[in-house]
């Protein structure tokens, strides 16, 4: 059910394309009374971006929910779909609603950017622990070894057990994070929380009964000047709702050009999934 966001129609640059009647069940355009419109026009003349969207989401939503749809997709126009991404979703429902039936959970989200998933200065203390964890391993190893094996002895010198310790093992760590977490550290195929660090709204997938209050939250947020992401990522951690994500990704942004406004085209342009060009689109 596509969206014409436009409250002339018309002026939208695929309205009168044959193939979208032809491929939607239902091509969804504004029916609102004289006021909302009216402020819908004043959102468009005035470049309210964010709470245009706002509106836009929340009025989408609202047509899904009538469908009786059990889950509802809300995808961005500017994404390209994996083959199968239709199948690989309801296998992951399943998988939610099995390992997760009664808990009450947020969305799956369909697109993420690895970018995000880097070494993140907030896990600082984390990625120095483990550092020097390793350096603890390596000078316990190499005096263990030294006092257990006497022909070591010559070879393991203060002097060599400080360089191994001190410069080879810094170099090995300083390059495995140069490598980057997406390398060294890649997420496995299938379902995974991702409670942080999950960017951006190309593609989520709800359940039903969350829907009504995200409705009513969308509504609420147009007076806050929210970007949908933010709203979603701050209610669910006010309220530790669980948020997954499938990988590989199901979608690939291609937008050059950001909807919420100048001076975002440069994101835009770099918001990414790598791991979505090791599979076919």
């Amino acid at each position: 059910m596509p969206l014409i966001a436009h409250t002339h129609p018309s002026d939208h640059p695929i309205r009168q394309e044959p193939w979208l009647e032809t491929l939607s069940d239902r091509v969804l355009e504004y029916e609102l009374n004289g006021e909302d419109l009216a402020r819908l026009q004043r959102f468009e003349e005035d470049h309210h971006y964010r709470k245009k969207s706002m509106f836009d989401y929340g009025y989408l939503l609202k047509n899904c929910q009538e469908t009786g749809a059990a889950w509802i997709a809300m995808i961005e126009d500017d994404v390209l779909a994996r083959d199968g991404w239709y199948s690989r979703a309801q296998q992951a429902l399943h998988d939610l609603a099995s390992k997760h039936g009664n808990d009450r959970w947020l969305y799956l989200r369909m697109f993420y950017t690895e970018g995000l998933l880097g070494w993140n200065s907030e896990e600082w203390l984390r990625y120095f622990g483990w550092s020097f964890a390793c350096f603890l391993a390596l000078l316990s190893i190499l005096l263990g070894a030294r006092i257990k094996y006497a022909r070591l002895q010559r070879n393991l010198t203060n002097v060599n057990i400080a360089m191994l310790c001190l410069v080879s093992l810094p170099s090995c760590i300083v390059l495995y994070f140069m490598a980057g977490r997406a390398t060294m550290q890649p997420l496995a195929a299938g379902v995974h929380e991702m409670n942080r660090f999950g960017c951006c709204s190309q593609g989520f997938i709800f359940p039903r009964a969350i829907v009504p209050e995200l409705i009513e939250r969308t509504k609420k947020a147009m007076e806050e000047d929210y970007y949908i992401d933010m709203l979603l990522e701050r209610w669910a951690d006010a309220e530790h709702l669980n948020r997954f994500v499938l990988v590989p990704s199901l979608l690939q942004h291609v937008g050059g050009k950001s909807s919420k406004g100048w001076g975002y085209d440069k994101s835009a342009t770099t918001t990414w999934n790598f791991g979505f060009e090791d599979h076919p689109p």
